[in-house]
This record gives structure tokens, sequence and C-alpha cells, in this order.
């Protein structure tokens, strides 16, 4: 029987079921993916920020460092010169040799004990005698006897560049008889990783003791001898539960913009500053919500899709029911039933005597449908929840294993191998009975009277000193295969790969002298100063590198008791 138009005094037509089912699934797929997106763009945001703060720390570390042993190399280069020159050195030989060693100077000099510059490489222009004795990198060797790293300082003779300089005094017959220094051009030492770190959006900002500018990048506001001790850069500095703690600061950035910070302070007494600009982190966010969105509207579709192909389904289904059903019932009228929903009204009208029981058990299957639903997605939730915990767990992990294997490996005061470290080194040069597969020289190294000097200056400078040692002891390394560790106590080793006796032998002497030449204060020691005695054996392929380090070890005792301050070798 045909459809008839609703009139007066009949019950308005039930609610679309197609309708009301489209608005709950768009809301049941829509509302816990929008809240989702919400929570994890939160969650992102946080885990972002702090991953920032973490990669800054750990890259305002490394860059310390590399520019730690940058200095501190040609520092004891300089300490060397000084330290093996006398009334009769061949200046211009000796300072052409320390620029060609050490290419990072852009010009050596050798002054008088008043100042006077005696020679110089390059040799500058037809002048004038040249006198610094006002520049500190005078001064302050002339004063303490000691090898000294400047301030930043503008060049007089050859250039106007930003320089700093190293310096160390050299004496004849125990008397002050002038300085050996170098200048260094501040981009030598810190281009390479600026320009590194730009390529990341980082900037560098390097100051000196006086918290003056050495040296800022394009991206920041300050220009060369700019003093910073009162900006509020500089006013949070070291307060943090870390040295390189990182912090949040506005209009660090020469545009005005705010970034995050992380400081660290060098050997030498200055202070290295990164700089991320803020809108980097933001737009990793904005990145992030971006595909949020996508992914939003991409299982929008797909549920629309599902919703429809559903759809088309089902009222193929209810035309078939209805048929059969009408034919059934041709000649019955259902009884009085309550209202249903549009689409199954053809059903109502073709069984209206089952109309009870067939409503009884709709609401029955929709409850059972309900439940079920519920507790698939509440274990569909569950295990989406189990498995970002694992993925999670897992990283940290890894993440955990890397840092302790690299913990396991290295000497946590000097930065040298440990044994650990030095059995895998020996591991790449050797098979597995221990017996060498190159030529490998070893050398044993034992800080002289240091029990003593514990004694008297205390352990946090007995760790000072042990630290400037290694410090000397890796700077005279150039091989990437040549290392030196840590093996307990005073004593260090190294090792050599694929080196001949005589450099051998040189290294040795090179070490000894280097060490001798730091100058560390030792009333306890002959010498007034730290020193070293050295042992080394140069051993030949298939020989076992456990009877190297015996050998080497009853060499470094050889040099003990001749007197100390002295290299041994197993010919000795």
């Amino acid at each position: 029987m045909p459809d008839s138009p609703p009139s007066a005094g009949h019950a308005p037509r039930p609610p679309s079921l197609r309708r009301q089912f489209a608005r709950a699934v768009v809301l049941a797929a829509l509302l816990p993916a929008a809240v989702l997106g919400i929570v994890e763009q939160v969650r992102s945001y946080r885990a972002e920020q702090r991953h920032l703060g973490e990669r800054l720390e750990v890259s305002t570390m490394l860059s310390a460092t590399a520019v730690n042993d940058f200095v501190d190399m040609h520092q004891a280069g300089v300490a060397l010169v000084a330290s093996m020159s006398g009334k009769d050195t061949d200046w211009p030989a000796q300072l052409a040799e320390l620029r060609r060693r050490y290419p990072g100077f852009s010009s050596v000099l050798v002054t008088d004990a008043l100042g006077t510059v005696q020679a110089s490489q390059p040799v500058p222009p037809r002048a004038p005698a040249i006198n610094v004795a006002d520049r500190e990198y005078f001064r302050v060797p002339r004063e303490t006897g000691a090898p000294y790293v400047s301030d930043a300082f503008r060049g007089r003779r050859l250039s106007n560049d930003p320089l700093v300089a190293v310096s160390a005094p050299w004496q004849v017959e125990g008397a002050f008889a002038g300085v050996v220094q170098g200048s260094i051009r501040v981009d030598a030492f810190t281009g390479p990783r600026v320009a590194a770190m730009r390529r990341r959006g980082v900037e560098m900002l390097l100051l000196d003791r006086e918290l003056r500018v050495i040296r800022a990048t394009e991206g920041l506001q300050y220009r060369f001898q700019q003093p910073l001790a009162d900006t509020p850069l500089m006013a949070g500095a070291g307060q943090g539960a870390r040295e390189t703690e990182s912090r949040r600061l506005q209009g660090v950035m020469a545009d005005g913009r705010a970034a995050w910070v992380s400081q660290s302070k060098l050997t030498s007494g200055w202070t290295l500053v990164l700089v991320v600009p803020d809108d980097m982190l933001v737009s990793t966010v904005r990145n992030r919500a971006l595909a949020t969105a996508g992914l939003l509207v991409l299982i929008l579709a797909g549920v629309w899709f599902a919703y429809a192909w559903q759809m088309r389904r089902l009222d193929g289904a209810l035309a078939q029911l209805s048929d059969a059903l009408q034919a059934l019932a041709v000649h019955r009228r259902p009884s009085a039933a309550a209202p249903l929903p549009e689409e199954f009204e053809p059903v109502g009208r073709a069984v209206g005597e089952l109309a009870d029981q067939l409503e009884d058990a709709h609401e029955d299957l929709q409850r059972s449908l309900g439940d079920q639903s519920a507790l698939a997605l509440s274990l569909q939730r569950t295990l989406e929840r189990r498995e970002q915990e694992i993925d999670r767990r897992t990283a940290e992990l890894r993440q955990a294993n890397a840092e302790l294997d690299r913990l396991n490996r290295t000497d946590p005061l000097t930065g040298c191998l440990n044994r650990r470290g030095l059995q895998h080194k020996l591991s790449l040069v050797s098979d597995e009975a221990g017996q060498l597969t190159v030529d490998m020289t070893v050398i044993a190294i034992d800080v002289d009277h240091f029990k003593a000097y514990n004694d008297r200056y205390g352990h946090a400078a007995g760790d000072s000193a042990l630290r400037r040692v290694a410090g000397v002891v890796g700077g005279l390394l150039r091989a990437p295969q040549d290392a030196v560790a840590r093996m307990g106590g005073e004593e260090f080793l190294v090792v050599l790969p694929d080196t001949d006796a005589a450099i051998s032998a040189r290294v040795a002497e090179r070490v000894r002298a280097a060490v001798h030449a730091l100058g560390i204060p030792h009333q306890d020691s002959p010498w007034g100063v730290v020193t070293v005695s050295i042992g080394w054996v140069r051993t030949a392929p298939g020989e076992d590198y456990a009877q190297a380090f015996l050998i080497a070890d009853e060499a470094l005792y050889r040099a003990k008791h001749a007197g100390r301050n002295r290299v041994e070798t197993e010919e000795s």
C-alpha cells in the first residue's frame, strides 16, 4: 500500500535512522580522534621542547670540548718550543717549524725580556722594532712563569683581524728571557664549528674571561668585544642544576626573537654559548599538527566511505526482508505499536503481529552489539597504549645501552679511554689470542711523586693535574688509530700502531717535555713542577700485546729508579 502524506491528527514521521546513524558515526569517529590529537599535540610539544633542550646541552658540551682541545693543543706547541729554546736558538727556523706543525697560527713571534720582538713568522714589512710589553700575552707569562691563553684583541702588525694569543715564557740559565707567542685568528677555531651549527639552525657565541664577545654568528645581535656581563643573557648563568642546562630567553636573536640558550665554561676561562631560535620548536610542532589534521581528514573520509557502503548493503537487505515478510502477512494488519524509524515502517506494516517480539529482539541485539563494540574499543585502546609504552621503553633502553657502552669505555675523570676502552681499541689490531697483527709501540707513563702531590695539594688539585697531563698527551697524538688510556691512579698507557722506533722515541720525549712545560707547581718534586717518567717498547706482528705492556712497565720502573722525569726503553 503506498505511503500517504502526513495529515492533521497523525503523529509526525519518526526521524530518519540513516541521518541519525550518520551523525552518530561521524561524532564517534571525529570526537575521540580530535581529543587524542589535541592530547598528542600537547605531549609532542613538551617532548620536543625537552628533546631540543637535551640536544642543545650535548652540542654545547661537544663544542666546548672542541674549542678547548684546539686551544690546548696550540698552547702545548708554544710551551714545548719555549721549553726547548736557549740563548743560541735559531728563532726564525724554530718559528717557521712551529707554524708548519700548527697551521692554525696566523703568526708567531719571540720577544726578549723587555718585550721587544726579536723574530716573527711571517716576516712583516720593514718597520721599526715592535714592543709588545703592553700586551697581556707578554705580561702574564713574565709575572707567572706559566703558559697563558689571552682574551681576544685586534692585530696591529700584519692585519686588523680579531685574534687570540697563546704564549709561554722561555728562559736562559733559569732567568726570564722573553716569551714565545702564537696568534690565532678567531675564525680558525670557530669557523668549522660555526658552519656545522648554522646548517642546523644553531647560533654560537664565544665570550672571554671578562664576558666580552670573541665571536658571535650573524644571527645574533652582538659585535666583537661587546661586554655582556650585565645582560639578561648572562644574568642566570650557572644557576641551573647542570653547567650546560638550557633556558629560554627573550630578545636574544638579531631580529628580537626568543631563543633557547645553553652555555659552558672552557678551561681557558672563556664561556661558550649556543643559541637555538624558539621558532624551530614551533615549526616542528606546527608540522606535526598539520600531519595530525591530515590524519583526521583521512579518518573522516574512511568513516564516511565505510558508512555509505554499509548503508547500501543494509538498504538492500531491508528491501528483501520487507518483500518476504509482506508476502507472509498480506492479509493481516499489524497490531498497534510504537512508531518505528522511517526505514523500518515497511517491515512494521508487513509483520504487525510480530512487532512486539521483533522490537524486543532488536533491543536485545542492540545492547549486545553495544557491549561488544565497547569491549572491542576498550581492548583496541589498551593494545595501542601497550604498544606505545613498549616502543617508548625500547627507545629508552637503546639510548641507555648506548650511553652505558660509552661510559664503560671512557675514564670519567680525564676523558681518556679506560681499560675496557683500551681493550676494544686493541681488539682492532690483534687476533682473538691477543697477538698483534701490526707493528705497535707501547708507551707507559707515570706521574712522578703523585702521592706526595695529593697529600700536599689535595685530591681536587690532583684530579686537575691528571686532566691536564691527559690533555697534553692526547694533544701530541696525530694518527686516528693512536690512543691514550688511563690505567688507574696516575698511570697512563699510549699505543701507537704502525709507528717506527725513531718516531716512537720522539713522541715519548715530547710527552715528557710537554708535561714538564705545563709548569704545574709541585714543591715535593726536585724540579718544582709535575713531571712524568716514561718507558716504551716497540713490538712486531705476532707478539702478545700483554707481554708488551709488561716490558714497557719494566722500562718505566727503570726510568723511576734512574731519577724520574726521563724516558727509558727496553734497550736502555
